[in-house]
């Protein structure tokens, strides 16, 4: 004990740190890039910016993964790619924009109305954490993606909103009828089936378009999304029961190569992160929109309900389209019915437990 005290004791008087110095014994270190799909400031931007930290904290420095905003290195839409070529080390997307390559994508981050299956968010993240999912996603984008690359689903957003108007929509048909914002691939699909007319546009391109009456209305992502990119603005009408994206979850994945060369247990610190992050992103994903949602409606826009035939249009729509999909792919019908197999177990419980929340939510009304 006495010439612990000494060493140490020798140490502060000749102003030398005693922190711990990290030596090579202690493992390689890591210096990792992941581009977000996401510009700066949006909440993405926060979630990945922890999910980083605690990598870094976890591994004691042997791993930083430094997070850059959309377009710093790829656009969006490139991130699959520059990711699986080693461009980058990691990227932050959406399944969903891979539709074009292979449909099924839209049966992980955002299955139109719960895959017409009943899964809700929460109930699509234990089918992809429990029900054989997170399996069938790797496949997704190991095979039929042809990516090497290690995916994880990593922050729910959901849901995504119904749409901003310029007045209440009552009805399928007056919905159908103007040019409307939408996510391409399947939501697209969906409303065109239903009568509609789609229009795919970035988020930087919404307002000046519909200033130019080029739209009608637009969806975009949810309130806390929604109300930095200043749609209330232009429009003073608002719903949040969108059924296109009402589970919606994004992405993370690591170029094949450089996870394959992390030490296992590195590997489960990045997988333990993730799966936090999952939490993380739900508790902050439900405050942000509820502060956004009460700011939005400060400034003087009005919230209303979806029409009451929205729901049945958007459904039978919705069937269809993945109905015709299932019968042209073999993948694409393995997933849908093991989401399906999956949600006839959950969803007769959740829907029990859904009556709860109602009576629980009508409690806080009558105080």
């Amino acid at each position: 004990m006495k010439r612990r005290t000494l060493i140490t004791g020798a140490g502060l008087a000749a102003g030398v740190s005693m922190a711990p110095v990290r030596s090579r014994a202690q493992g390689a270190q890591f210096r990792w890039k992941l581009q977000s799909g996401n510009p700066a400031g949006t909440p993405h931007m926060t979630l990945l910016n922890k999910f980083a930290s605690n990598v870094e904290k976890m591994s004691g420095g042997r791993l930083a993964i430094e997070v850059l905003t959309s377009g710093a290195i790829v656009n969006p839409f490139e991130i699959l790619d520059a990711v699986n070529k080693g461009v980058i080390e990691a990227g932050q997307w959406w399944t969903h924009y891979a539709t074009g390559k292979h449909p099924a994508g839209g049966l992980f981050s955002a299955p139109l109305g719960g895959s017409g299956s009943g899964l809700d968010q929460m109930g699509q993240l234990g089918w992809y954490m429990r029900g054989g999912g997170r399996e069938l996603y790797v496949e997704y984008y190991q095979k039929m993606l042809r990516a090497d690359v290690m995916p994880f689903l990593y922050a729910p957003d959901g849901p995504e909103c119904f749409g901003w108007f310029k007045k209440p929509v009552n009805s399928v048909a007056e919905f159908t009828s103007l040019r409307f914002r939408i996510s391409s691939g399947l939501p697209s699909d969906v409303l065109k089936d239903m009568g509609g007319v789609p229009m795919n546009l970035p988020g930087q391109e919404l307002i000046p378009a519909a200033e130019r009456g080029i739209i009608d209305g637009v969806e975009w992502i949810n309130p806390a999304n929604d109300l930095p990119l200043g749609l209330h603005d232009v429009f003073k009408y608002y719903s949040i029961q969108g059924l296109h994206q009402a589970i919606d979850i994004a992405d993370v994945m690591f170029n094949g190569a450089k996870w394959r060369s992390l030490p296992p247990d590195l590997q489960a610190i990045v997988e333990t992160a993730l799966t936090a992050s999952l939490l993380d992103a739900m508790l902050y994903f439900a405050h942000e929109n509820a502060k956004a949602l009460r700011e939005i409606r400060a400034k003087g826009v009005t919230m209303f309900d979806a029409p009451p035939d929205y729901a049945p249009a958007f459904i039978k729509s919705a069937k269809k389209v993945l109905g015709q999909l299932e019968a042209k792919d073999p993948f694409f019908k393995r997933v849908l019915e093991s989401q399906r197999a999956f949600a006839n177990v959950v969803v007769p419980y959740t829907r029990e437990t859904s009556k709860l929340s109602t009576l629980i939510s009508g409690a806080a009304e009558v105080n």
